[in-house]
């Protein structure tokens, strides 16, 4: 076989159908069926030249509109009784009348609008490498069956099994039947050699009854997602967690989850959570994200580097960021950052930002809220997954000689100091203080719903304090987090800048003007009462999908 095989796709397209009237003609999602097959013949990599066999003018007409080439065939190879085979060995012959040849026929039918490119080309790649002389689609069909012999129903399997467990058994789709030229005949398309190109379910959906068209309109609208996320010591959980949260929203749709090696805490809390992760090096990411076929790339990682931007775009992908303000949101399609100012979002560039697409985590969706007491009935202190600038530690050692209220402290899986701040909690407990300390909380809202007062740092933990109505104190990390707009008076906060340069006394009038002042705390808790934290994740789904 030569490094550049000569390729014919062959589709075959009549005007008459007795499952679904005029089905190559009607639309399907707003686009002629036919259209979805010459298109996706039009994506495919290697070159090859796309005809459509057909006895319609009208499925001409769309054929030539939509690029490819028209080979009129008799009506008497357009009957219900024809095969595919004549008319796919007609197509050929009427090819090489013209003087083209051939060294690889693919055949592609219009009743499987869901076959990627991607199939396709590793079906031809594939054959190019004399791996078979005859590829199919098919799609692994183990359910637990039964036959029926003379009147009588036999199982067809040796031992009931649950369907992960069953040896695999496989249907062929229709979709693409592939093969070198010389095992073409009027009677077949089948050399010796036969292999199978095994695809999903929704890729295999052979259209064939009106319930069927309804199931392809639907799975249209799915996209392949790829994910890209971080988790480590220096950023915490922040960014895996909404992909997580996204991800349980999305099981209608492919996804591919992909972390840097180094990046062990994320992979370990994916893992964790049964959400299936891949590992792969930063410089290798593209490729595979392309060779699975994704349509769609999230970054949930911060500020990515303009360079894989630039060639996942070069790549035909669809970009969506995360919390990422570097020059990368410009080659973005979306950019959404909850913890900036509504009015800073600009619609026309694919820019929104604030409250409103803030992705609130399920649990935080049906807990009850925290109620309003007069006298506090405890204190917390959370302060992210790695609290980097020491802050805990920093605001215990502030108000503990001040707070007569039990205290609540939630260390993050990242802290690098968590064996002194346990020290430190140790001996104040036996000192007679009334303090806690958590660390791997299961269920965050919990704990919220039973404090008063909080303190936190600038990130997405204000919103769900938010949410749970908890009147917070707010001290920032760095400045990057003194950007982030959300965590002001008017959403119930007492913003006292970056913690590293705040006084203790700061520290301590803050904390004594919420245990003190009934009103204040009320006033913020209203605050925070009138957001609407709820319709984010749906806002972002839609944006994402609808793309």
């Amino acid at each position: 076989m030569q490094l550049k095989p000569r390729i014919l796709i062959v589709i075959p397209a009549r005007g008459g159908s007795k499952g679904v009237p005029r089905k190559n003609l009607s639309p399907m999602a707003g686009i002629p069926l036919l259209s979805y097959s010459i298109r996706t013949a039009r994506s495919v990599l290697w070159e090859a030249r796309i005809v459509v066999s057909t006895d319609d003018e009208e499925i001409a007409s769309i054929t030539r509109r939509e690029g490819a080439h028209v080979i009129m065939r008799d009506p008497s190879l357009s009957s219900d009784a024809i095969t595919l085979d004549p008319v796919i060995f007609h197509a050929v012959q009427s090819e090489e009348s013209q003087g083209r040849s051939y060294d690889l026929i693919l055949t592609m039918q219009t009743t499987s609008p869901l076959l990627r490119p991607a199939t396709i080309n590793r079906i031809i790649t594939r054959l190019a490498a004399n791996e078979a002389d005859t590829i199919i689609t098919a799609v692994n069909d183990a359910h637990l069956a039964w036959e029926m012999t003379d009147g009588m129903l036999f199982p067809a399997y040796k031992k009931r099994l649950n369907r992960q467990l069953l040896p695999r058994r496989f249907r062929e789709t229709g979709g693409v039947i592939a093969t070198y030229r010389s095992w073409i005949s009027p009677s077949s398309r089948f050399g010796p050699r036969v292999a199978l190109e095994i695809i999903d379910e929704i890729e295999g959906l052979d259209l064939d009854t009106p319930e069927d068209w309804l199931f392809a309109e639907a799975a249209l609208g799915r996209r392949r997602m790829a994910f890209i996320t971080i988790g480590n010591e220096l950023n915490g959980l922040g960014h895996v967690m909404r992909v997580r949260s996204l991800l349980e929203c999305l099981h209608g749709h492919p996804t591919l989850v992909l972390c840097d090696p180094a990046q062990t805490l994320a992979i370990d809390f994916l893992r964790e959570s049964f959400q299936r992760v891949e590992i792969c090096e930063r410089n290798k990411m593209l490729e595979r994200i392309v060779q699975w076929g994704a349509q769609v790339v999230v970054h949930d990682e911060l500020e990515t580097d303009p360079l894989h931007i630039a060639a996942e775009r070069d790549a035909g992908l669809r970009i969506v960021l995360f919390e990422d303000d570097g020059p990368s949101k410009e080659m973005a399609h979306l950019v959404f950052n909850a913890l900036f100012a509504s009015y800073r979002s600009q619609p026309e560039k694919g820019w929104y930002f604030g409250p409103e697409v803030y992705d609130l985590r399920e649990e935080f969706r049906h807990a009850e809220r925290a109620g309003f007491n007069e006298k506090p009935r405890r204190i917390l202190i959370t302060f992210g997954g790695t609290d980097p600038s020491g802050l805990t530690g920093r605001v215990l050692d502030e108000i503990i000689d001040i707070c007569p209220y039990p205290i609540s402290v939630i260390a993050g899986i990242g802290m690098q100091n968590y064996k002194r701040l346990a020290d430190r909690i140790a001996k104040l407990k036996f000192a007679g203080h009334k303090i806690d300390l958590l660390r791997n909380v299961p269920m965050m809202s919990d704990v919220i719903r039973t404090v008063d007062i909080a303190f936190s740092s600038g990130g997405r933990t204000l919103y769900e304090l938010a949410h749970m109505a908890v009147p917070t104190i707010v001290m920032r990390q760095n400045t990057r987090e003194a950007q982030h707009d959300f965590g002001g008076l008017k959403n119930g906060f007492l913003d006292l800048g970056i913690g590293d340069q705040v006084s203790s006394h700061d520290i301590r009038a803050a904390f004594l003007s919420l245990t003190d002042c009934v009103s204040l705390r009320r006033a913020l808790r209203e605050g925070m009462l009138s957001l609407d934290l709820t319709s984010g994740r749906d806002r972002i789904l839609r944006l994402i999908l609808d793309g």
